[in-house]
C-alpha cells in the first residue's frame, strides 16, 4: 500500500483515528541522535566542556555517542554526506574536540 492508499481505506481510518484518540502524534520522532546531542548539550553546561570520559557511569549511552561520533568524523563518506556535516557542524559549534 501506499500512504495515500492507506488513508483512504475505511480499515485505516478508523485505526488511524483510534491512535489520535490515544493521544498519537504524527510525524513527532525524536532521533536517537538528538537525544545524545541534548544529553552532551547539558553535560557542557554542568561541566564546562564536551569531554565525556570513555566510561562515564553517569551515562553510559552518552559515552559510547562521543566515542561513536569521533570515529563517524574519520569516516571521509561521512563528512561529505550532508546530514552528517550538518551534525558535525552542529558538535564542534557546540565547542566538540574530535580527538
Amino acid at each position: 500500500y501506499k500512504e495515500h492508499d492507506k488513508k483512504q481505506n475505511p480499515v485505516w481510518k478508523k485505526r488511524f483515528a483510534q491512535l489520535e484518540g490515544l493521544g498519537f502524534e504524527w510525524g513527532v520522532r525524536r532521533s536517537s541522535w538528538q537525544e545524545r546531542f541534548e544529553e552532551l548539550c547539558a553535560y557542557k553546561e554542568a561541566n564546562g566542556d564536551c569531554i565525556v570520559p570513555q566510561k562515564y557511569e553517569k551515562n553510559k549511552s552518552l559515552a559510547n555517542w562521543v566515542c561513536t561520533m569521533r570515529k563517524y568524523h574519520k569516516d571521509l563518506k561521512k563528512k561529505q554526506h550532508p546530514v552528517w556535516k550538518k551534525r558535525f557542524a552542529q558538535l564542534e559549534a557546540l565547542g566538540f574536540e574530535w580527538v
